[in-house]
């Protein structure tokens, strides 16, 4: 064995080393995180989230007259660029509203993405939006 054998082989090894084992994050990863050291942000913090969700929501006429009240539990994925991605509905109430939270979300602005070790990650985030009722009050921290 020569070598420039040799060295393509410890190349080689080395690279496989630091892609299996290394704890650095690729920028083509397309893992998607749940937990994370730093969660993703809409702007401005949950209290602008709130008040985007009251100030855009529509909760129809069939639905509030039918009284239709609850939680539309829906997950989607906030990427790397805070660009919200594979919207989905968890659970839902109906009258309208389960479409009604997918296009709330689809209509946001870009989020603050959240970070593993300072890196910006992929991480999928879980919101509830709620309909003919108050949303409970979260605790201050």
């Amino acid at each position: 064995m020569n070598a420039t054998s040799i060295l393509s082989v410890l190349v080689g090894w080395s690279l496989s080393m630091t892609i299996g084992f290394g704890q650095s994050i690729s920028s083509l990863d397309t893992t998607v995180f749940t937990i994370v050291e730093k969660q993703p942000e809409f702007p401005g913090g949950k209290d602008s989230l709130d008040a985007f969700i009251k100030r855009n929501l529509h909760y129809s006429p069939e639905a509030r007259k039918a009284g239709i009240k609850g939680r539309v539990l829906s997950s989607f994925i906030v990427e790397t660029d805070g660009r919200l991605t594979d919207v989905r509905l968890l659970t839902g109430i109906g009258a309208g509203c389960d479409e009604e939270a997918i296009r709330i979300i689809r209509a946001m602005p870009r989020w603050l993405p959240g970070r593993q070790s300072g890196t910006p990650i992929r991480v999928k985030y879980t919101l509830p939006i709620w309909f003919g009722v108050d949303a409970p009050r979260r605790k201050k921290p």
